[in-house]
């Protein structure tokens, strides 16, 4: 490889070059020092910290995917009302955003295996409620025949017909209780909800596809229904196959999977702008050096808490059917979430695109994860009484969580969308500078380089006119007695800022 040129003599008279021209689109990811950490997670600090050493993954993953999951199992029993007239449910979506080997999965799987032997369970109380009705089933197809018999032979001979016996019946069949669902059609996860009621986990290792996929078949059809699993407000659902309509008394619905960057940049530039990426809580930490683990992570502390999730009671309304218990907001914790949505105000004049529509849901997503919270913190004591309110030590971390630590996250996620190919080559001339450190450079010697992007004479002048606009280049025309020849002397100030 050709050197660079020879340096030409410093000149004092260069003004401070501009050094945001060589700074990628994407910010740094913002880290928890171990303090926060401890107060934010509270009892599942230590849980997350270890889970996360063992399946060698950022603790941001393992502590997102936790929310997410547990606001899936507490579900429709409890929801949070920081006061009259606003109530949420916990439903949270999680996104964790990171390259292919970033640790996504193994995050995921820390959480969700102890679901998974939740499932299992269930599924061996289905088939054992399943086997007992048709037990039932046999019997009352037996007792239906013989009241048919002898309903026909009280007609023949004008007698009475004996009223059909309630043997004859042997009520619905059991349902087969889920907590986790992965891909499902709108009208398969109305029929779970509308017979469990409590609310569900939609966990994918990928949420692109998901999430790009669902206008393609039915014109945006399940855009609508997705909004509304987020709220958890009441859903009806109309069959083809049948007369009769799937009506849900709380569509609630959480949602736990990871993407990668460049598949999240897609989705920002082709998804419409309906809030729904809005509603996700995003984590994109960077990647933790790879190491042995040396302990074992506590699945059965884990497996326990969510036991005592799903055995949290609902309330129920005057007619007897299940409706969610609402928890209250303390004064002090009401108070601290008002201050908090005039911080949003203004981090809301100050942004744009999906990162505004995010901010404007953080009240919300505040009160969803302190509900989330305060569950989590009883979870962890057996024997310790329901949460009668949500205080301000709760609401606290929420605010800490999602408006200083994720929006900051939100923020490196929705920048991360790839910039046009003119602002990757200024960038790109930008680096060679800053790691060869000539004081002055020809095209031809970017050429010599074989840089995509920067092969051609017109992206070269492209990408050296930019930067001499930065301050970065002097543009230099020395006469030759023939044709003019043309370099870029190099501000050599670069490399003090940078």
């Amino acid at each position: 490889m050709n050197a660079m040129p020879e340096p030409i003599p410093f000149k004092p008279d260069w003004p401070a070059p501009d050094m945001t021209i060589s700074q990628p689109a994407r910010p740094v990811a913002p880290v928890m020092s171990a303090e926060e950490f401890a107060l934010t997670f509270g009892a599942w600090a230590e849980w997350v910290q270890t889970a996360a050493r063992v399946k060698g993954t950022p603790v941001d993953y393992v502590a997102a995917a936790l929310l997410g999951t547990a606001s899936a199992i507490i579900g429709n029993a409890r929801w949070a009302t920081p006061w009259q007239g606003w109530k949420e449910p916990p439903v949270l979506w999680v996104m964790l955003v990171g390259d292919p080997s970033a640790g996504k999965s193994p995050a995921l799987d820390a959480v969700l295996d102890p679901v998974k032997d939740i499932e299992r369970r269930l599924s061996e109380e289905y088939k054992e409620r399943r086997r007992e009705w048709e037990d039932r089933d046999e019997i009352a197809a037996l007792a239906l025949a013989q009241w048919k018999t002898d309903a026909k032979r009280a007609l023949a001979e004008s007698d009475d017909t004996p009223r059909k016996p309630d043997a004859a019946e042997a009520g619905a069949p059991p349902m087969r209780e889920r907590v986790t669902i992965s891909d499902v059609t709108t009208e398969k996860v109305a029929s779970l909800l509308a017979a469990s009621w409590r609310g569900l986990l939609l966990s994918r290792d990928e949420l692109s596809g998901w999430l790009g996929s669902m206008d393609r078949y039915n014109g945006g059809g399940d855009r609508p229904f997705w909004l509304e699993a987020y709220g958890g407000r009441s859903y009806t659902v109309d069959r083809k196959s049948s007369p009769e309509p799937i009506i849900v008394d709380h569509l609630s619905v959480s949602i736990l999977g990871g993407t990668q960057p460049d598949k999240l940049a897609r989705l920002l530039v082709n998804t419409d702008d309906d809030g729904l990426l809005a509603r996700f809580l995003t984590v994109f930490p960077e990647p933790v050096p790879l190491s042995r683990p040396d302990r074992e992570i506590d699945s059965d502390k884990l497996q326990a808490a969510f036991e005592r999730l799903r055995a949290l009671p609902s309330a129920f309304d005057d007619a007897g059917n299940k409706r969610p218990f609402l928890v209250p907001f303390s004064d002090a914790a009401a108070d601290a979430l008002q201050e908090f949505r005039g911080e949003c105000r203004k981090w809301e004049a100050e942004a744009a695109g999906v990162f505004k529509g995010h901010i404007g849901k953080m009240p919300g997503l505040v009160v969803r994860v302190a509900c989330v919270l305060a569950h989590l913190d009883w979870a962890a004591m057996p024997g310790a009484p329901f949460p009668d309110e949500i205080d301000q030590r709760h609401v606290g971390r929420a605010c800490f969580l999602v408006g200083d630590h994720l929006r900051r996250h939100a923020f490196r996620a929705y920048g991360a969308s790839e910039p046009p190919e003119e602002v990757r080559n200024v960038r790109k001339l930008a680096a060679l500078l800053l790691r060869d450190k000539p004081r002055r450079v020809t095209v031809r010697d970017i050429q010599r380089r074989e840089l995509g992007g920067l092969q051609t004479a017109k992206q070269i002048e492209a990408a050296a006119s930019a930067l001499e606009q930065a301050d970065w280049l002097r543009r230099v025309v020395e006469e030759t007695g023939g044709r003019p020849r043309t370099f870029f002397v190099v501000n050599p100030r670069i490399w003090e800022a940078a």
